[in-house]
């Protein structure tokens, strides 16, 4: 039994792994185009965006740390290091609803004034 344990750990972080890659990578894409988008408006942005157009680069760092993870529970099939790979998961699920307010508000708060 524990040797089901530890293989579905190793899955779970391989499965990790690679959807933080591809998550910073597509994100990196998708906000991307918003940035230039953005720069032409020479508008003040709201604060969520800024935040988000000056973080989203980074993302990626969330790959590394669970590839460095992954690595971790392969080698000493560690329930830590797997709780850790949680938060992260956690933390990537909390990241797509702030790319899409930021991504977003600044259409939001702009509709509220007439066109001029």
């Amino acid at each position: 039994m524990n040797q089901v344990k530890s293989n579905f750990q190793v899955i779970a972080a391989t499965v990790s792994t690679l959807y933080f890659g591809l998550f910073a990578y597509g994100a990196f894409l998708f906000i991307q185009q918003f940035e230039s988008i953005f720069d032409s408006f020479e508008a003040e942005l709201p604060i969520q965006t800024s935040i988000l157009i000056g973080s989203y680069r980074y993302w990626g760092v969330l790959g590394l740390i669970s590839a460095f993870i992954l690595y971790k529970v392969s080698k000493t099939k560690s329930s830590k290091s797997m709780k850790l790979l949680i938060w992260l998961f956690a933390l990537s699920l909390l990241l797509v609803p702030f790319a899409i307010w930021g991504v977003y508000s600044p259409v939001l708060e702009g509709s509220g004034q007439p066109a001029t």
